[in-house]
């Protein structure tokens, strides 16, 4: 028997809240009778708005007042099935808090015993995050369907085009995203001046380069569009991420390092290059319909290491030349 309230503990993280997109359709494709309940950061849930990832939502504090403020919510809206995305305790303790007769998820750090379903997780990078994701659902039922592009919504598109106004992008002119940082850390962060020498030869292509980040990045990103020199403008700190999805959907070319863009930009369709340092893209890499993983593990990869004390040698074999290389072939291959 189908049920008629699944909440979903979605991850905290901007590129798993778009690994757990396949989840989504596979709920709303196997019961779409149900109304979803999505349970995470509050800057994450808009993405999910314009594809009616969910039905509702509930934002997830860090403040211990309004995290019980928040549970007496979700025990009120009373969930038939939770699914727990996030490996923590304290999503499990959600989880077992809201009231769910059935509850799902991986078991690690005592959970357990909290949930009715508590799988166990193979070694990290066995499986795509994402189907990991869909295998919590599975044990109920629920298979695979294809995904749709992220289409953003008019109000986004809108105020993406205000970006590339005031970035001197004409209509009609062909851009590209750069997203020179991540927020896990150095190790994941291909160099700048590779971004710059990049960047310089996006422009000689035709391509307008944009470059993206957060408004703690800026300095950083204004650095590297300084160094590409005309044809560059970085605009970190002045997209909310829903502009962001617009931006990217409407890009020629997204190159990215592991990071939560990548994701965001592969979701759309846009051909995006994905650069990998010290994790896993077995386990995380992006995944649509034009990607291209930029990856040479050495023998210490995956080492998941936040700053590298041996210099990076994963990410100092992504040259330039290849990343060259490889857009071209994306580029066409993606007409």
């Amino acid at each position: 028997m189908a049920p008629e309230r699944v909440l979903v503990r979605l991850p905290n993280w901007l590129g798993d809240v778009f690994m757990a997109r396949p989840l989504l359709h596979a709920l709303r494709a196997a019961w779409p009778g149900a109304r979803l309940l999505a349970i995470g950061p509050e800057p994450l849930l808009g993405l999910l708005a314009p594809e009616r990832g969910a039905d509702e939502s509930v934002a997830w504090p860090r403040d211990g007042a309004a995290r019980r403020a928040a549970t007496a919510r979700i025990r009120a809206w009373v969930p038939d099935v939770a699914l727990v995305l996030p490996a923590s305790f304290s999503s499990a303790w959600l989880a077992w808090r809201s009231g769910a007769a059935t509850r799902v998820g991986y078991r690690g750090e005592g959970r357990a015993l909290l949930l009715t379903h508590a799988l166990r997780r193979r070694p990290r990078g066995e499986r795509h995050l994402s189907d990991e994701f869909l295998d919590l659902a599975a044990v109920l039922g629920v298979i695979p369907v294809p995904v749709p592009p992220l289409v953003p919504s008019a109000e986004d598109v809108r105020d993406a085009r205000a970006v590339l106004d005031a970035a001197g992008v004409a209509t009609g002119e062909r851009h590209a995203l750069l997203a020179p940082r991540s927020a896990f850390g150095p190790a994941r962060e291909w160099f700048a001046d590779r971004f710059a020498a990049t960047g310089k030869a996006l422009v000689e292509r035709g391509l307008r380069v944009l470059i993206c980040g957060t408004a703690a990045e800026a300095a950083s990103c204004e650095w590297i569009a300084r160094a590409i020199g005309p044809g560059a403008n970085s605009v970190a700190g002045r997209t909310p991420l829903p502009t962001l999805v617009a931006l990217a959907a409407s890009a020629r070319l997204a190159l990215c390092n592991d990071s939560g863009i990548a994701h965001l930009a592969a979701a759309t369709g846009t051909p995006t290059l994905q650069i990998y340092g010290s994790a896993s893209s077995a386990w995380t890499a992006a995944r649509g319909p034009h990607v291209r993983v930029l990856h040479r593990a050495p023998v210490c990869s995956p080492c998941w290491q936040h700053t590298c004390s041996i210099g990076t040698r994963c990410l100092d074999a992504v040259t330039v030349t290849w990343v060259l290389a490889e857009t071209d072939r994306l580029l066409k291959e993606a007409g």
